[in-house]
């Protein structure tokens, strides 16, 4: 039951594939009973949280997960053969060269497009994902956060069509062209906030519940090339600036994904019941932060369960006897006749009671 009083808000951040997490959590809010009033969501976040706030159940999000992966649709889309050369399982060796392949000519054709990956792959994961409709029109309310290039300001869309809106918060710069919305150039979310616990805070959170997803910054890395040194910078940069919003959010879940590349698919499952296993491991924070009308419901549910139970066991009794005939008396209890009427031969007066008369068939 959702309080007319504080509201409470999801902050979903963003790290490509490892925002499947994000399902787990949504899953569990649910089996629990925690109504969520608003969810913010910046790239994987985003994507994730306007699928449930349109509607959609975690199992339905899981069900369109596992029927994208196995389409022929995700099959030709260079964002599967990018993911294989990411992925440190071991490979055929045909299929390894073919990865290789593929990806040194995204590289090269990324030096002359703005993005590595061509606009019609993750135009077909955004639909797949959402259905065609206003962010005003979402069943629960909705945010998407974005970066405009050209100013850079972040902007949060909190209406407009659901699929350009997310489309912008995933455009990962380099990876995914930005979108154009009238003075704007947009792109990825996390440039300005990787998990928008601010943006949740201005859009009327009382209570706010981030879920994190980023990977451990690792300790080591292989860092011998222009390259490696310049992904490892912007990864530093990221960790702190969202080490800092994070501080202003009530309970932060963090579901165990460790250094996994944000483009790595083999591991969906995996991820999914991460977000399940990190979401329990705070409940005992949730409630705590939940408002005070909410910790009430939840403590009181079971004893109003009971109510509603022995309601319904009185209706069913009351039409039961509704239904009886007024000219029928009800079944007298059941009494030791012996006991209550002693046989009268034993007293000397009158003829002993006969025993019931037993029909027989006559014989030939």
């Amino acid at each position: 039951m959702k309080s007319a009083g504080k509201r409470v808000g999801l902050a979903l951040g963003g790290g490509g594939i490892r925002g499947l997490s994000h399902i787990g959590v949504l899953k569990v809010l649910e089996q629990e009973g925690i109504d969520i009033d608003l969810i913010v969501g910046t790239s994987a976040g985003a994507l994730i949280g306007g699928a449930y706030a349109s509607g959609q159940s975690p199992r339905e999000i899981q069900a369109r997960l596992e029927a994208y992966l196995r389409s022929s649709e995700f099959d030709a889309t260079a964002l599967k053969s990018i993911g294989l050369t990411v992925s440190p399982e071991q490979q055929g060796r045909l299929r390894k060269a073919q990865s290789l392949i593929m990806n040194r000519y995204y590289m090269v054709r990324s030096f002359f497009r703005p993005s590595l990956l061509p606009a019609g792959d993750f135009h077909s994961l955004v639909n797949f994902f959402l259905p065609e409709m206003d962010i005003r029109r979402t069943r629960i309310p909705f945010r998407a956060v974005t970066t405009d290039l050209i100013t850079g300001r972040q902007i949060v869309l909190s209406e407009g069509p659901l699929r350009p809106a997310v489309l912008a918060s995933c455009a990962v710069p380099g990876a995914i062209e930005p979108v154009p919305s009238g003075e704007w150039l947009l792109a990825d979310g996390g440039i300005t906030s990787l998990v928008p616990v601010h943006a949740a805070r201005e859009a009327g959170a009382d209570v706010v519940i981030a879920v994190t997803v980023d990977r451990d910054l690792p300790s080591s890395g292989n860092m011998e090339t222009a390259q490696d040194i310049f992904y490892r910078a912007g990864e530093i940069t990221s960790s702190k600036l969202g080490a800092v919003e994070l501080e202003d959010a009530d309970v932060i879940i963090r579901p165990e994904v460790g250094d996994l590349h944000w483009m790595d698919f083999r591991r969906s499952g995996d991820l999914i019941r991460g977000g399940e296993e990190a979401t329990r491991r705070a409940l005992g924070e949730i409630y705590a932060a939940l408002p005070l009308k909410r910790r009430i419901s939840r403590l009181a549910g079971p004893f109003l369960t009971m109510g509603k139970r022995f309601q319904r066991s009185f209706l069913r009794a009351a039409a039961v006897l509704a239904d009886t005939p007024k000219d029928q008396s009800p079944p007298s209890p059941l009494r030791d006749h012996t006991a209550a009427n002693p046989d009268p031969a034993a007293k000397g007066g009158g003829t002993a009671a006969l025993p019931p008369r037993t029909e027989t068939s006559a014989k030939p």
